[in-house]
């Protein structure tokens, strides 16, 4: 049987607020940031994520374009990092050798 047939209601929205929370800030955005780029208000976001209201098939679709994302993500159970998110990793540690072996060779 499949894992997602024995789980309840409660058990997707705690999946959908942690991957939405992972998600919000793998991308540096704040609450009010998201908030504003899905034209709602602060208190929406915040809400969603501590389990006090449930977004509409409409501000999902919002929130997974807002963060980059397949709306599917908001619901994977045992989320693993997208191909986007280890590449952004690998770009970040790359740049960042490459910037200090090139500061070790040409010394401002």
């Amino acid at each position: 049987m499949d894992a997602y047939y024995s789980f309840g209601m409660d058990q997707f929205q705690k999946e959908f607020i942690s991957n939405l929370k992972f998600h919000r800030q793998r991308r540096n955005l704040t609450q009010a940031r998201l908030a504003e780029l899905c034209n709602v208000s602060n208190g929406t976001i915040g809400n969603i994520e501590a389990g006090k209201a449930s977004p509409s098939f409409e501000l999902i679709l919002q929130l997974a374009k807002a963060l980059e994302i397949h709306p599917a993500a908001l619901f994977s159970l045992n989320y693993t990092p997208s191909v986007n998110y280890t590449k952004d990793q690998l770009e970040k540690s790359l740049t960042n050798m490459v910037n200090e072996i090139l500061d070790a060779y040409f010394p401002q």
